[in-house]
């Protein structure tokens, strides 16, 4: 994983562990910014890494909903922290949090 999906997955983990580290308007960024992904995609983000509300699921659970193995579900994963993680939005929200 490159510097830039790891800082996001971090950034993630936290969230998802602390949801009120950050503030309403940049977890309505964040919201949006997870929107970019498509709708399967976005569902196993949140439930990966327990955002929103979501609680928090292995890997193996993830996989198993989406009828794929985990090796498969941790390429997704990475491929889409990867396609987030190069935006615009996310660059802005990464200046707003630091």
């Amino acid at each position: 994983m490159d510097t830039l999906s790891e800082e996001l997955q971090n950034f993630l983990i936290r969230l998802g562990k602390e949801p009120n580290c950050v503030s309403k308007k940049v977890e309505h960024y964040i919201k949006h910014l997870i929107r970019l992904l498509p709708v399967n995609d976005e569902k196993a983000m949140k439930d990966y890494y327990g955002l929103f509300g979501s609680p928090v699921k292995p890997l193996c659970d993830v996989a198993h909903e989406r009828k794929v193995s985990e090796d498969i579900m941790l390429k997704i994963m990475e491929n889409n922290l990867r396609k987030i993680a190069v935006t615009p939005e996310w660059q802005m929200i990464k200046q707003i949090i630091k």
